[in-house]
C-alpha cells in the first residue's frame, strides 16, 4: 500500500490552478486497494470506538461511585413529607462537592457526545473512500469525463502545465462536486453515469439513508430531530420508531454504532465492486480473490450477520466468478457462516443447492464436516494427506473445522498425518472476546443510570 496516497490536496481552493516545476498528475491505486484500505479504516475505528468507550465507561464507573461515596459522607441526609430524599452539603463542603458534580457531569457528556463523534467520524470514512474510489474510476475509463458539464477559463487553462495537469484539475473538481451532494444524490449521479441500479439489491440503503441523515444531525442540529431529517427518511422509505419526531433528540447507542459500522461496510463494500467489475471486466479474477479475503476475514473473526449478507452478495448478486473455485469457496463459507450463527437448515440447504461430485477433495471434505458426516470427513483427510489442498495451517485456522477438530477421530487422523499431536488455536482474537464477555460494565449503557441522567439534567 501506498503510504502516500492519503496525502493529496483535498481542501484546494476554487480558484485557478498554479503551475509548479513538479507538477506531475497523481497516479491514483487501484480499485481492489481502496476497497481493501476503506475495510481496514472502517473497522480501525470500530476498533477505537470500543477501546474509548471502554475507557470512558470504567472513568464514569468511578466518577459515579466517587460522587456517591462523598454524597454518602458529607451530605446532610433528610426524607420529606412526601417520602423522597435529598441531601444537603455544608458550606465548607461546597467547592469539593463543585469538583465531584463536574467530574460527573464530564464523564456523562462524554457517554453522550464521543458515541456522535466516532458516527460522524464512520460517515467521513465512507465519504473520503467514495471520493477516492470515484478518482480511480475517471482514470481507468478516461471517457467518463466527456459528460463532465465543466468548463475551464483561458486563465485556469494557462495555469495548467499540461494535458494531464488538466485532467487531473477536471477530476478534482468533478469528484468534489459529487462529494459535496448528499449521499442519496450520490448514488443518482453514479447510477447515470455509470448505467446500473445500484440500490436494486441493497436491501441496506434505508438504514445507510438513516445513518447518514443522522450524522447529518449531529453535526448541524446537535441531534435534535429536523423536518428535513423526516423528510428525507420518509422520501426513502425509512421506518422511523413513532417517538422520533421534530424537536427529539436522537443518540448513539452500543447497538446502534455496532449496526451502523455493518452497514457502512456493506454498502461500501458491494458499491465498490459492482462498479469494479463493471468499469475493470478484465479484473474479474483479482476482484473475486479481494471479496473472497474480504469475507474470510469476516467469517474468521465471526461476525456472522455481516459474512452472510457479504457472502449472499458474491453467491446471488455477483453472477458472474473468475472460476469455478471461487463459487464453491463463497458456497462453503456462507454455508459456515449460517451454521454457526445457529441456522443449520440454511447452511444444509446452501450445500444441496450445488453438485460436489466433481469438485476437489477439499470441498467434498468440507460438506462432509458441515453435514456431519465425520466417518467421511476422516476419510477424505486420509485422501488429501499432509502435503496436499488443506495444510495443517488450515485446519487450525480455517473456521470450518472449529467443531470437528475438537472431535476425537479428528485429532488420531490429524496425528497420523502430521507425525504431532494438533494444538487446538488460542489466539489473540479468542482472549480478546473473553475479555469482552467479562467487561460488559464499562459499557455506556450499563453505566449507573442514575448517575448518568443526574449529571445530565443538572449540566
Amino acid at each position: 500500500m501506498n503510504p502516500k496516497r492519503d496525502e493529496r490536496k483535498q481542501n484546494r481552493s476554487s480558484k485557478s490552478p498554479t503551475k509548479s516545476s513538479s507538477d506531475q498528475p497523481r497516479r491514483p491505486a487501484s480499485f481492489g486497494s481502496e476497497v481493501q484500505q476503506f475495510v481496514q479504516q472502517v473497522e480501525s475505528l470500530a476498533r477505537a470506538t470500543d477501546m474509548t468507550m471502554k475507557t470512558m465507561g470504567e472513568a464514569m464507573d468511578k466518577a459515579a461511585k466517587s460522587f456517591t461515596a462523598f454524597m454518602k459522607a458529607k451530605g446532610v441526609h433528610s426524607v420529606e413529607e412526601d417520602g423522597s430524599e435529598s441531601y444537603r452539603i455544608k458550606p465548607e463542603d461546597l467547592t469539593s462537592f463543585k469538583r465531584h458534580q463536574k467530574d460527573l457531569l464530564s464523564c456523562a457528556l462524554a457517554l453522550r457526545n464521543v458515541p456522535r463523534i466516532f458516527l460522524s467520524s464512520l460517515v467521513h470514512r465512507y465519504d473520503a473512500y467514495l471520493g477516492r474510489f470515484l478518482r480511480v474510476a475517471f482514470y481507468v475509463k478516461p471517457e467518463l469525463l466527456n459528460a463532465s458539464q465543466r468548463p475551464l477559463t483561458f486563465t485556469e487553462l494557462v495555469a495548467l502545465s499540461s494535458v494531464e495537469a488538466a485532467r487531473e484539475y477536471i477530476i478534482e473538481k468533478e469528484v468534489e462536486t459529487v462529494i459535496r451532494d448528499s449521499h442519496a444524490a450520490q448514488f443518482d449521479w453514479m447510477e447515470s453515469r455509470f448505467g446500473l441500479q445500484l440500490r436494486k439489491d441493497l436491501p441496506a440503503w434505508q438504514r445507510f439513508v438513516e445513518i447518514t441523515e443522522r450524522r447529518n444531525l449531529f453535526v448541524h442540529c446537535d441531534g435534535v430531530v429536523s423536518s428535513q431529517y423526516l423528510a428525507v427518511c420518509g422520501k426513502h422509505g425509512v421506518a422511523l420508531p413513532d417517538k422520533v419526531k421534530v424537536g427529539a433528540e436522537l443518540d448513539v447507542t452500543p447497538d446502534y454504532f455496532s449496526q451502523a459500522v455493518e452497514c457502512v461496510l456493506e454498502v461500501g463494500v458491494k458499491l465498490g465492486h459492482v462498479l469494479w467489475r463493471k468499469l475493470q471486466p478484465d479484473k474479474l479474477r483479482e476482484a473475486d480473490n479481494a471479496l473472497h479475503l474480504t469475507t474470510y476475514d469476516v467469517l474468521a473473526e465471526e461476525r456472522y450477520s455481516l459474512a452472510k449478507i457479504l457472502l449472499h452478495f458474491a453467491v446471488d448478486t455477483l453472477k458472474k466468478q473468475a472460476s469455478e473455485e471461487f463459487r464453491c469457496m463463497n458456497l462453503i463459507n456462507l454455508a459456515i457462516a449460517h451454521n454457526f450463527s445457529g441456522e443449520r437448515e440454511q447452511a444444509l440447504s446452501i450445500l444441496k443447492s450445488y453438485d460436489w461430485s466433481a469438485s476437489e477433495e477439499k470441498y467434498k471434505l468440507a460438506v462432509a464436516v458441515l453435514e456431519h458426516r465425520h466417518a467421511d470427513a476422516v476419510r477424505m483427510m486420509k485422501a488429501i494427506g499432509a502435503s496436499g489442498s488443506i495444510t495443517r495451517v488450515d485446519y487450525s485456522s480455517w473456521p470450518l473445522f472449529k467443531e470437528f477438530r475438537h472431535r476425537p477421530e479428528f485429532l488420531a487422523t490429524y496425528r497420523e498425518l502430521f507425525g504431532e499431536d494438533f494444538v487446538l488455536p488460542n489466539t489473540d482474537f479468542d482472549e480478546a472476546k473473553q475479555e469482552n464477555k467479562t467487561s460488559e460494565p464499562t459499557k455506556a449503557s450499563s453505566v449507573p443510570r442514575k448517575a448518568r441522567e443526574r449529571a445530565l439534567r443538572d449540566r
